[in-house]
């Protein structure tokens, strides 16, 4: 009986160290609060390239739809292949789940140099996805620069192309469905900033 107690009392024992171990482990490697990594973009790019895809390259959230609710937005290029062309993949996905809620593909378009950040334009209750290739396709003579606002609940992706030469004032195109005045203000009112003497050109046109 006695040597049945000490086997009852070490197995009693080693179930409680193992209960210590286990908590101690926990307060070493806490798991991130979800509220943590969402309110930021850097955390969040990590948790997307480890849980989603880890070529996330760009991370956002925001409101992107008419609920009061906010999504993720995962950005990622795609390089050509049998299967993909190249180009920026925008995912919009649920921010709990990361279940992907919608898809657009910008073609022929790079992370690298550009702008992708939310853009609030008025009289939206929400938020669209705002991208600029910068300086990505600008070479010292001139070039262009390519512009979409991309609207989830609307299903439509806004698009303008800045021509700049040394020769004659920057003309930018606008896509047909620009119709909205405050997507051209919009979009007037970015490029005026650094071309004043902006024209605007009825067809899209070639830097070539």
């Amino acid at each position: 009986m006695l040597s049945l107690n000490k086997t009852v009392l070490a197995g009693i024992i080693f179930l409680f160290l193992l209960i210590l171990i286990g908590c101690d482990s926990e307060s070493k490697n806490p798991s991130t609060p979800i509220e943590d990594y969402l309110s930021d973009n850097q955390m969040l790019l990590a948790h997307l390239k480890k849980n989603f895809d880890p070529q996330t390259e760009v991370a956002l959230y925001s409101q992107f739809d008419t609920d009061s609710s906010k999504e993720i937005l995962a950005v990622k290029e795609t390089k050509p292949s049998k299967t993909d062309k190249w180009g920026l993949k925008i995912q919009l996905l649920s921010s709990d789940s990361l279940k992907k809620k919608d898809e657009v593909f910008l073609p022929e378009m790079s992370t690298t140099e550009s702008i992708c950040t939310t853009q609030r334009l008025d009289s939206i209750s929400y938020d669209l996805f705002y991208f600029n290739s910068g300086s990505f396709y600008i070479g010292s003579s001139g070039g262009e620069i390519f512009a979409y606002l991309v609207d989830f609940p609307q299903k439509q992706t806004y698009y303008t192309h800045l021509i700049i030469s040394a020769n004659k004032p920057a003309a930018l195109f606008f896509s047909k469905n620009c119709g909205e005045q405050k997507v051209k203000d919009f979009f007037l009112n970015l490029f005026k900033i650094d071309y004043p003497e902006l024209v605007v050109s009825q067809k899209d046109i070639s830097s070539e």
